[in-house]
């Protein structure tokens, strides 16, 4: 169970599960929150879908309604396992599943909720107290990277019941040594140098970092190319056209050929203040592209594990990214042993391997 039925990493990593799952044999049902993008993805996959209305924020009427749907639609299943992404879905399939009596009610938690640094002291506390109330339900806790696995433990959720199972891509999406090198003379010869982000226009993904980042290579022969949507869409292209921005930072919507966009892009920016662990970075990382980030989450897990690399930074030191951007689009050598180290690391994040990991978690008593 979802909340969100757009596509973003949470539903990117329910669609692999769901598909691995079932091409394994089992009977697997995913309940959205809302219709969209993702319920057509699943139908392609052959992976039944149901629409129980939840709305993303708190509404209680609703909330009570969308629980004893949810827990009517457990109970006539008979399901063995209740598996929720997201934090409303988090919170009413637990309920339910607890209800229920499921022999398995699982959480994964793509990054909790009390880490946005953004947050009122109040809006952390009230989201830490339902994650500790809900985890005390749950039989299991998933987290996508060490980091928020430690945030939990020092938070006082249950070290027992949580484990880490890294997101992974699938093996398919990572480029051959050699289509990569092929790219690469290919990138030395553009005319502009393009830094491309990937993801949803909502306020974790700091998207006003990237455009003073933008305006800072105003006059360069730089392109930052935007691909997305999400609510706050119309307000970037807005603010794009207030900060006389158009010359240098392109929107390109929705895609669907992510990676082919990824293949034309010399680097790749993360300005997030919140993260569990992103999906585009993983599949930045399979195509063999340069990310500079800010040090978010999981990040660090997959860029720099050693702590070695020095290319991350903190949120909004625009200053910092900046140098680290330059460096690379002015030194082709350099985006390109970047991106090689990269290149090498997206082997450890595969969808098989976060699959079998999962199904330790569902088989383990």
């Amino acid at each position: 169970m979802i909340t969100g039925a757009d596509i973003g990493g949470a539903q990117n990593h329910l669609l692999y599960l769901s598909d691995w799952f079932s091409k394994k044999g089992h009977d697997v049902h995913v309940v959205l929150g809302e219709e969209g993008p993702l319920q057509q993805a699943l139908a392609e996959q052959n992976i039944a879908a149901t629409v129980i209305p939840i709305p993303r924020t708190i509404k209680l009427a609703k909330d009570l309604k969308a629980l004893w749907h949810v827990f009517l639609f457990i109970k006539k299943g008979n399901y063995d396992i209740v598996h929720s992404h997201s934090s409303k879905a988090g919170i009413i399939a637990r309920l339910a599943g607890f209800l229920n009596h499921t022999s398995k009610n699982i959480y994964t938690a793509h990054g909790f909720v009390f880490t946005d640094p953004t947050l009122s002291s109040k809006k952390k506390n009230l989201y830490l107290s339902l994650e500790k109330l809900f985890s005390s339900i749950s039989t299991n806790i998933i987290t996508v990277s060490n980091y928020d696995y430690q945030q939990g433990k020092t938070y006082g959720i249950k070290e027992q019941k949580m484990s880490v199972i890294h997101n992974g891509i699938p093996e398919q999406a990572i480029t051959s040594h050699s289509d990569w090198q092929k790219k690469q003379l290919r990138l030395r010869d553009t005319d502009k140098k393009v830094i491309g982000f990937v993801g949803r226009f909502v306020s974790e993904k700091n998207l006003d970092m990237l455009l003073r980042l933008a305006s800072r290579f105003n006059g360069q022969k730089v392109e930052f190319w935007l691909i997305g949507n999400g609510p706050l869409y119309d307000h970037y292209q807005t603010e794009i056209v207030k900060r006389n921005l158009q010359a240098i930072v392109q929107l390109k919507g929705h895609q669907d050929n992510v990676l082919e966009w990824m293949d034309n892009m010399h680097a790749m920016v993360i300005t997030s203040h919140k993260e569990g662990l992103p999906y585009v970075l993983l599949e930045a990382c399979g195509r063999g592209l340069p990310v500079i980030s800010t040090d978010v989450g999981g990040v660090k897990e997959v860029v720099d594990p050693y702590g070695t690399r020095d290319i991350l930074v903190d949120i909004n030191d625009d200053e910092a990214m900046y140098r680290k951007l330059v460096s690379l689009v002015s030194d082709d050598s350099a985006r390109e042993e970047m991106g090689k180290v990269l290149l090498e690391r997206a082997g450890a994040f595969t969808v098989e391997q976060m699959c079998l990991e999962t199904n330790e978690v569902y088989l383990f008593k």
